[in-house]
């Protein structure tokens, strides 16, 4: 290992390998350092090497970093909190504009007249100068058009093209008014040629902003607003801009035409209304300072711009004959559409009406169809009756006049012949008529016919109850099945159907059915059957109209503890 020494005025130290290891040679003044050097590997690397080490010490201060935040900028930032707690909350309403800190910043406002820090710095060459006429073009010119110019124009008036004249004019500096001219002709070409710039110095030119609020009749429409708009589409970010256009451009395109300008984006810069030149800031938070109060001054015009503009295009749409004359023709549609609607509204109710009379005549003509056949079935039913009446007392008249019969044998033809239709009964007479003399055989004949009636009705009342019977079971099989009976009746129960039975007295339908869904409502299923038969338990011989107050008075009585009184 070796270490060297370098002294701080530009000492030297010598450092020599001996039989021990390396030895430095130096002060205690002297700042060192150690190398990591290889072994010596031969005799040559024993020899004395002479090393110089310089060391130049500066002290470098910068304006960053906690110190210099701690010297320059805290003590401003705390006099600016200061200042804002002695105004109030009333004073910090805007956050950087109203601060009573911000007071010396404000003294730096420019004065009327001074040039403002955020437009187009010229030089002193130019002021008062317009560049498009400088390079005798158009404001509306292309940058290949200005280009061109240029060129043109540098050719022209070059310093070394120009000859030596006494009409050369003074020298001001140096330059003769020709080579001025030439310089003010390449700055112009600088400006021009920048899109940035030539945006700062067109929006320093001066503008006509005039909006117009009514339609110059000498003009008309057209000659009103087109040249306005015209004048206008120089600040749109977009292009191409479209056009007003006359009485015959299509309706979509003069739609079109609105919806841009509705949705016009200008790059019209408003730098030149800046009211601080940030350039004289002092530190770095004056500065942004400042860049704020520009902004919202900026901020500012760029609304009155936006409002300018508006206010342009709803007074065309106010006044333009197109818009008005889709208007009144949207307005006149929906008029025609309007009474449309009414006429079909008054049809469905004059046709709902037709049909409501004609659903009346119709069921007043049912009603009389029914009541004339209700007539005619009546009269019907009359005249049969007076044909089985006359039928009766003829199958009577020939009993009696060949055969005698006991007087319950003749209620049982009675009975025959009420429960046989005219047409059996007719035939029954004919079969009776033709009885032969023979009294004995007649009776005989009778009594078989008697018998044989009965037997068929017999035959027939057994068949009804067997289908009776077997639709009860096809009817009970569809119920679902109701709960085992047999449970017994608790106090609580009994209280609940002696309320049923007051709730429901007789007479009021599905009475049974009600008394049983309220005990089922109360916790305690129960079926109709269970509380019927219950019911009839508890009446003994009494209707079960009363049976409510009586169960109710039994429940009491119980409870209580005294037996109630015999019925």
């Amino acid at each position: 290992c070796l270490r060297l020494a370098g002294a701080e005025r530009g000492r030297s130290a010598v450092g020599r390998r001996g039989p021990l290891g390396p030895r430095l040679d130096a002060r205690p003044s002297l700042r060192g350092m150690l190398l990591a050097l290889p072994a010596p590997q031969s005799d040559a690397d024993l020899e004395p090497l002479v090393l110089c080490g310089t060391c130049f010490l500066q002290k470098r201060c910068e304006p960053a970093g906690r110190a210099f935040h701690a010297a320059h900028e805290k003590p401003l930032l705390d006099k600016k909190r200061r200042g804002r707690g002695e105004a109030g909350k009333e004073a910090a309403v805007d956050d950087d504009a109203d601060a009573p800190g911000d007071s010396s910043w404000k003294k730096k406002k420019r004065e009327m007249g001074s040039k403002p820090a955020g437009a187009l710095k010229l030089s002193a060459l130019l002021d008062g100068e317009n560049l498009y006429e400088l390079l005798e073009v158009k404001e509306t010119a292309s940058v290949e058009q200005i280009k061109k110019q240029y060129r043109k124009m540098a050719l022209q008036h070059h310093p070394d093209k120009q000859a030596e004249s006494p009409d050369a004019g003074p020298k001001s500096d140096g330059l003769t008014n020709k080579d001025q001219l030439f310089i003010k002709i390449q700055e112009a070409y600088e400006v021009l040629s920048d899109p940035s710039k030539r945006r700062q110095y067109d929006s320093t030119l001066d503008f006509d902003d005039d909006v117009p609020e009514e339609v110059d009749e000498k003009l008309g429409f057209y000659g009103t607003f087109g040249p306005v708009f015209d004048r206008n589409a120089r600040w749109s970010c977009r292009y191409p801009v479209p056009e007003l256009g006359d009485e015959k451009t299509d309706i979509n395109k003069v739609h079109r035409f609105y919806d841009f300008w509705l949705s016009f984006e200008s790059w019209r810069d408003f730098s030149m209304h800046d009211e601080y030149n940030p350039d004289e800031a002092e530190f770095r938070e004056e500065r942004r300072w400042m860049d704020r109060q520009n902004q919202k001054v900026r901020k500012q015009h760029v609304a009155d711009e936006r409002r300018r503009i508006m206010s342009l295009v709803e007074a065309a749409e106010r006044f333009d004959p197109r818009l008005r004359a889709e208007r009144e023709e949207r307005e006149a549609k929906k008029r025609e559409e309007k009474e449309r609607r009414a006429r079909l509204r008054q049809e469905e109710e004059d046709a709902k009406r037709r049909v409501e009379e004609e659903r009346k005549a119709k069921a007043l003509q049912e009603q009389a169809e029914q009541e004339e056949r209700e007539r005619q079935e009546k009269e019907v039913r009359k005249q049969k009756q007076v044909v089985a009446k006359g039928l009766r007392q003829r199958a009577k008249k020939a009993v009696q006049a060949k055969c005698n019969l006991s007087a319950h044998e003749l209620e049982e033809l009675q009975e025959m012949c009420l429960a046989l239709e005219n047409d059996a009964l007719e035939a029954l007479c004919g079969r009776l008529e033709a009885l032969p003399a023979n009294k004995g055989e007649a009776a005989s004949r009778t009594r078989e016919e008697v018998a044989s009636w009965k037997k068929e009705r017999s035959e027939e009342q057994a068949r009804q109850k067997a289908e009776e019977a077997k639709r009860r079971e096809e009817q009970r099989a569809s119920e679902p099945k109701e709960a085992a009976s047999g449970r017994p009746w608790a106090a609580e129960e009994m209280g609940l159907l002696a309320k049923g039975l007051q709730k429901f007295p007789g007479g009021v339908g599905g009475r049974w059915g009600l008394i049983a869904q309220f005990l089922n409502t109360a916790g305690y299923p129960r079926t109709e059957k269970e509380v019927i038969e219950r019911t009839k338990e508890m009446s003994d011989g009494q209707s079960l109209r009363s049976m409510g107050s009586q169960i109710s008075a039994d429940l009491t009585a119980f409870k209580s503890g005294v037996p109630a009184k015999a019925a």
